[in-house]
């Protein structure tokens, strides 16, 4: 039996020896007075602190604390433009929180009120209850409705009722006049408790 043809598509190259070289060049692109410039010669070095603490202090949220302020900006705002609702941090004091479940999806109710309202704590909290179990969209209108996600009622991270709480909102939007906003938990700081 004759041996099988080599296909010249498959046919092994015999490897040509290898050169070495017989000189090195070594070729700059930068003079050695201009070798570590990173920065253009017209511009002048600013450092990351400093271009955070600028862009900081451009960039500066609006620190809301009533109720009809934050009503306010959501009507005359596009609030649905990440930068509107970006610009946005809320102060109130946390009333009281309910579970709930929506479309299958577990969502904590946050109730909060204004934190400089002279009435003691547990006097809002109950009235607002009281009346809300009467006229729930009357009573949410002087309300901030806050809901958070799949967030257990007994989640540690959760304030107490009666804590002044701020946070920035991922959401905002007004319902039958009521002002409805969404945030993150971790996205929550406590700033006087109770």
């Amino acid at each position: 039996m004759p041996p099988p043809k080599k296909h010249s598509a498959t046919s092994a190259t015999t490897p040509k020896p290898a050169t070495t070289p017989t000189a090195i060049t070594v070729v700059s692109d930068t003079s050695p007075s201009t070798k570590h410039e990173h920065v253009g010669k017209h511009m002048a070095y600013e450092s990351p602190l400093k271009k955070l603490k600028k862009t900081m202090s451009q960039h500066k949220r609006q620190l809301f604390t009533t109720i009809d302020e934050l009503r306010e900006f959501i009507q005359i705002n596009d609030t649905s433009l990440p930068a509107h609702c970006g610009s946005v941090r809320i102060q109130a004091r946390l009333l009281w929180f309910e579970p709930q479940t929506v479309a299958g999806t577990r969502v904590l109710r946050l109730y909060l009120g204004e934190q400089q309202d002279p009435e003691p704590f547990e006097q809002q909290r109950q009235e607002y209850q009281k009346a809300q179990r009467e006229d729930e969209f009357e009573t949410n209108q002087f309300l901030i409705t806050l809901s958070l996600y799949e967030i257990a009622p007994d989640h540690p991270a959760l304030p107490s009722p009666g804590s002044v709480i701020a946070f920035n909102p991922t959401k905002l939007k007004l319902y039958r006049n009521c002002c409805q906003v969404r945030a993150t938990l971790s996205g929550i700081t406590t700033v006087i408790e109770p």
